[in-house]
């Protein structure tokens, strides 16, 4: 389920819990936030409140039930995680929701997203293309991958284009930047949206964050974090405010952009990113990206405002 098509998903605070124990021994803690809870603020477990649920962080996928999950067209094997824990999503949704556990399965990003896919190579390179094909499997770079992220593994967002959403509100209103959902914030950015162009960045560990495409915005960002319900006022017109001008991706045409997704290679497993570590920006596209994963209708039109 996604927050952008049901906005009471804003009212899910999920935390992790028990990381002395290791990945194994961790465990999610997900607590109900809506007026149905009388202490929302208590997100750790406490065992006795009917509005959390605790299970673990890499639950043993021998004891689950095997199920194909396609998400945005893109699909893969996952695992559903029980009766007991989709009656308990259930009971707030008002309809029949289960969690899946994707363990150690991932989904292909499609359309030229993922910088070291086959469609991105060709964009950039149209004559080397053909020739990347001819390579033995172990000498080409991987392509990306995702697990249940929307279309892309980062969302990078920056606080000048926060700062210049929040001058379209009226009264001194400020934006809150989270309502866009981002891994990373960036500050520094020489101007609003420049983060449009950026190709990559290098972090203090030798990350290498690539950049893809731009982030389509949905109503999400319109959500009172408190009631789960569009806001009222001019919280409830950022979307309307941001599509005036920022339906600046030629393949996007249906509403506003804002973000931009990233991605990590191989060789970046086990690096790390820290708050206050600098971002160095290291390459930078000419062009706007343009979007060209291929949706299904009736998420386009879900996504249409």
């Amino acid at each position: 389920m996604y927050s952008g098509f049901n906005l009471q998903m804003v009212l899910f605070q999920a935390i992790v819990e028990d990381r002395d124990k290791g990945p194994q021994g961790a465990s999610i803690t997900v607590t109900r936030l809506g007026p149905e809870n009388p202490n929302p603020e208590q997100h750790t477990f406490t065992g006795y409140s009917e509005h959390q649920i605790r299970f673990p962080l890499r639950p043993d996928v021998s004891t689950l039930e095997k199920r194909y999950l396609d998400m945005h067209g893109s699909a893969c094997e996952v695992y559903d995680m029980g009766p007991i824990i989709s009656a308990w999503f259930t009971k707030y949704l008002n309809f029949e929701t289960k969690l899946m556990y994707i363990g150690n399965n991932a989904r292909v990003v499609l359309g030229s997203g993922a910088p070291n896919g086959d469609m991105a190579i060709a964009k950039r390179s149209p004559t080397l293309a053909p020739l990347r094909k001819l390579l033995p499997k172990l000498l080409k770079t991987p392509t990306e991958t995702i697990t249940f992220q929307d279309i892309g593994q980062y969302l990078v967002v920056t606080k000048e284009s926060n700062d210049e959403v929040s001058s379209r509100l009226a009264d001194g209103q400020k934006m809150n930047i989270h309502k866009f959902r981002p891994n990373s914030i960036v500050s520094g950015s020489p101007t609003p949206y420049d983060e449009d162009f950026w190709a990559q960045l290098v972090f203090p560990s030798n990350l290498k964050m690539d950049f893809g495409g731009t982030c389509w915005r949905c109503q999400a960002i319109t959500v009172d974090l408190k009631t789960g319900k569009r806001a009222e006022g001019e919280e409830g017109e950022v979307w309307k405010r941001l599509n005036k001008d920022r339906r600046v991706d030629t393949g996007w045409k249906y509403g506003p952009v804002f973000g931009k997704y990233s991605y990590t290679g191989l060789g970046d497993v086990g690096r790390t990113i820290g708050v206050g570590d600098e971002a160095v920006l290291t390459k930078r596209v000419r062009e706007q990206p343009v979007f060209d994963w291929p949706l299904p209708k009736a998420v386009v039109a879900a996504f249409s405002g």
